[in-house]
């Protein structure tokens, strides 16, 4: 198989991921998205997420505040098993998703994209 043919299959898997990830649903606030550009100092991110998790930790709500520390704790331990931002960058996905048997499913999925995102975005959204 050529080089050309490999790199389209691996971005037609990668667009259908994220078409899964754009459909699940899951409870209250779930669903953490961390998008890395090149060069993106890994530690600077981990402390953003420190912080973050000392504001998540006044949510009223006990459920969404433990899925959201949880979903937190999981993309800093998925940021630890890098030692430096890949040459294109970096993109986490990490929370809990419902399947379609209405269990929660935990996720967390790291993916090189094809082109580096120009800067750092975060955001933690409900689905």
């Amino acid at each position: 198989m050529e080089l050309t043919e490999e790199k389209a299959i691996e971005q037609w898997k990668i667009k259908k991921l994220i078409q899964n990830l754009d459909a699940a649903k899951g409870n209250g606030t779930s669903m953490i998205s961390l998008i890395m550009p090149p060069k993106e100092d890994i530690s600077r991110v981990n402390r953003m997420l420190t912080t973050e998790y000392g504001t998540a930790s006044n949510i009223k709500d006990r459920v969404n505040r433990q899925s959201v520390l949880s979903a937190i704790t999981s993309t800093q331990q998925k940021l630890r098993q890098f030692n430096r931002t890949p040459d294109n960058g970096l993109v986490i996905f990490c929370g809990t998703i419902l399947t379609e048997d209405n269990k929660e499913k935990r996720v967390t999925i790291d993916i090189e994209p094809f082109n580096p995102p120009p800067e750092l975005k975060y955001s933690m959204i409900s689905r």
